[in-house]
């Protein structure tokens, strides 16, 4: 008999990355001991590979254009190896279907300087095509159990469900934060060079934050009007550092895998059902 799926109970891979709000060492062994289990949970059913073209959010700009069409492709069985030899990292995990699945960004090979370029939302649009490409649309789950009323269900989730954030203009680099007191911070979003100098600093969250907070704060204006260039990140009011750390997670565009969930029609009660890496390759 089938064992039941046991509900996720980590946050996507894209935000444990960006700060610590959301304690990314506790996000990061979730997902390391997820990925282990996985492993032996068998392989996900095979659906037709899906569409290999997409339009990412951003993109990448060259000679001030910008190119935001993709292409990747289904994984193979030497992809397969280079996961198993990519260990239970999540973050290493990602980086090697991101380089390995995603063929070109625009008429440029992916290589690791294009995919340090791309938005986190953008590369984890990429991971989600990857995965379509591969195994299809849906993500099938037998025998969930209800954490409302204990039944067990069977369910199909396709991708496009999925909630998402677009950005209203794509090529708006800097954006701007009220701060208290009358202040303003210019800023822009983390790409995936700020998410490797972050997850390169080890279980500290404030030093993270202040890492994600000095590579993307541009500036910031004071009631009087002087503008202070990149300001160290330390010297930030904590409740400033709090705001411009939630406008970076909230306007990042992009899946929010951990947002999902769906209605048990048996109980009426709304489910929380968290994607993450693991849950969307299942069996790596």
């Amino acid at each position: 008999m089938t064992e039941p799926i046991v509900l996720p109970e980590f946050s996507s891979f894209g935000d444990q990355t960006i700060s610590g709000l959301d304690s990314p060492e506790e996000a990061t062994a979730a997902s390391q001991s997820v990925l282990q289990e996985a492993r032996n949970s068998g392989r996900p059913r095979i659906n037709d590979p899906g569409e290999s073209h997409l339009t990412l959010h951003r993109g990448i700009c060259r000679e001030g254009a910008w190119y935001r069409d993709a292409e990747v492709r289904e994984l193979t069985g030497a992809d397969e190896e280079a996961f198993a030899a990519a260990g239970t990292s999540a973050p290493k995990v990602f980086e090697t279907l991101l380089l390995r699945g995603t063929v070109r960004v625009g008429g440029e090979p992916m290589s690791p300087k294009v995919a340090a370029e791309l938005l986190i939302g953008d590369r984890e649009e990429l991971v989600v095509a990857i995965r379509r490409a591969t195994f299809g649309e849906n993500l099938e789950f037998e025998r969930l159990p209800c954490p409302q009323c204990g039944e067990l269900v069977d369910l199909t989730v396709p991708l496009g469900a999925l909630p998402s954030v677009s950005l209203e203009d794509p090529e708006q680099i800097e954006f701007e934060v009220p701060l208290r007191h009358g202040a303003t911070a210019a800023v822009r979003l983390p790409t995936g060079e700020d998410q490797a100098a972050v997850l390169a600093i080890k279980s500290n969250a404030a030093r993270r934050d202040s890492e994600i907070l000095g590579r993307c704060v541009l500036s910031v204006t004071q009631p009087d009007g002087a503008v202070v260039r990149r300001p160290p990140a330390q010297t930030l009011k904590m409740a400033d550092r709090q705001a411009v750390l939630r406008f970076l997670g909230d306007t990042q565009p992009g899946p929010r895998l951990n947002q999902f969930s769906f209605t048990h029609e048996s109980c009426g009660e709304e489910v929380e059902l968290p994607i993450d890496l693991a849950v969307l390759f299942r069996g790596l």
